[in-house]
Formats: C-alpha cells, sequence, structure tokens
C-alpha cells in the first residue's frame, strides 16, 4: 500500500511539474500574439453611418498585450489527493471588441437597418469574454489496496457574458436606451490525445472568434426586438 501510494504520489507530482515547467507565461503569450500575427484584428473596412461601435473597457489599442499567470492548487488528505494546475491568459479586450463590431456591421442587414430607417444606434461594449485557461486537474481516492485516479486536461473559456450599452438616436435626441446581456456559448475545450498546448490553443482561439459572432448574431435578435 506505501508503495503504491509512493508511486502515485510520484506520477501526481511528476504531471503538476511536466505541465508547469514546459510552459512559463512568456512563452504562451509570444504564441498567443503569434496567431494575431502580433497585432491586433483590424475591424472591418465596411462602414455604416449610422451605427457606432466603441467600448468602455479600457484597453491598449497597439498590441495583443496578452497577460498570463500560472496557479496551482495541491491538496493531500490521507485518502483523498487533488491538484489543479491553471495557467491564464487575460487577452486585449480590443480583440473581442472588434469581432463585435465587424460581425454587428454584417448582421445590420438582416433586420436592423430596417429598424433604425435611418435613425443613428451607439452601441457600448461594457463587458466581453477576453481571457481563458490552460487546466490540468487530477484526482486520487485511496480505497483499501486500491486507488482510482482522474485526470483532465483543458481549455476552459472566460465565463463573463457579453454584456452591451444602447442608445438610440433620432437627429441627435435620445429617443430610446437600454442594456443587453448575451449569455456566453463557449464551452470547455478538451485536449486530445498526443495533442499539444499550441494546437489545442490555436483551435481554442478560433473557436473563441465564432463564439463572438454567435453572441453579436445573438445580440442583434435581442436588439431588433426592443427598438
Amino acid at each position: 500500500m506505501k508503495k503504491q501510494i509512493s508511486l502515485l504520489t510520484t506520477i501526481l507530482l511528476s504531471s503538476v511539474l511536466l505541465f508547469s515547467s514546459c510552459l512559463s507565461s512568456s512563452k504562451l503569450d509570444g504564441f498567443v500574439a503569434g496567431q494575431f500575427n502580433n497585432e491586433l484584428p483590424k475591424p472591418d473596412k465596411k462602414k455604416n453611418p449610422d451605427i457606432m461601435v466603441s467600448s468602455s473597457i479600457p484597453f491598449a489599442t497597439s498590441d495583443i498585450s496578452s497577460s498570463s499567470k500560472k496557479t496551482t492548487n495541491f491538496l493531500p488528505l490521507l485518502i483523498y489527493w487533488q491538484y489543479d494546475y491553471r495557467h491564464t491568459c487575460q487577452l486585449n479586450p480590443a480583440i473581442g471588441v472588434n469581432y463585435f463590431r465587424k460581425n454587428i456591421l454584417l448582421l445590420a442587414n438582416k433586420g436592423l437597418n430596417q429598424k433604425l430607417n435611418g435613425r443613428q444606434l451607439e452601441l457600448s461594449v461594457d463587458e466581453v469574454p477576453s481571457a481563458f485557461s490552460l487546466t490540468d486537474k487530477g484526482r486520487v481516492i485511496y480505497l483499501l489496496l486500491y486507488a482510482i485516479q482522474w485526470h483532465k486536461i483543458y481549455v476552459e473559456p472566460d465565463s463573463k457574458d457579453l454584456v452591451v450599452s444602447y442608445k438610440l438616436l433620432d437627429k441627435g435626441a435620445e429617443m430610446k436606451s437600454g442594456k443587453i446581456t448575451v449569455k456566453n456559448v463557449a464551452k470547455n475545450q478538451n485536449i486530445r490525445f498526443f495533442q499539444s498546448w499550441k494546437s489545442a490553443i490555436s483551435e481554442f482561439l478560433g473557436e473563441y472568434n465564432l463564439d463572438i459572432a454567435a453572441m453579436a448574431k445573438n445580440f442583434v435578435n435581442s436588439l431588433v426586438q426592443e427598438l
């Protein structure tokens, strides 16, 4: 029993050390920036004079400036062991805001422009999902001479929802205002067997773009009903 516990303890500790040592904050930040060619996604060249999209979130407008940090929680008990290693990356919120702006302009012709009917719409993104965590969780339960172990590595998205304030103007006069919250549609993305962390994060960032697009569509649907 003692040998088995010692072996499993070594496996758990080795897993945490391997996961944490191969990935530094600077390495993750550099990889994420490279996925965006080291620059913020540019707003769509397409313009709509009746729709203005801004943001109340403070952020840099010149670079990706992602910021990562590592946290590890390790709980060794008599019959139960667990660890939770998390490497969190905070993206520049301008990425999500620019994705949202681009999709709003693309969706404007699907009912929104008709609702405006020549009036002006001011949108302010107050909150947008802008982070993810590369997470490694392990659990071990000791039952007599046996041990049951779970081990899972996945990319966990930001839990924040999309929150957008709006103002409807007619020749400068405010006609209506409000705030719409769209539930975050992102889900955990399991890392496949033999899949590298780079491949997993690249896939996640692709899904991040699609998730913002889906939330923008849900926002437009809700806005059209309110106007």
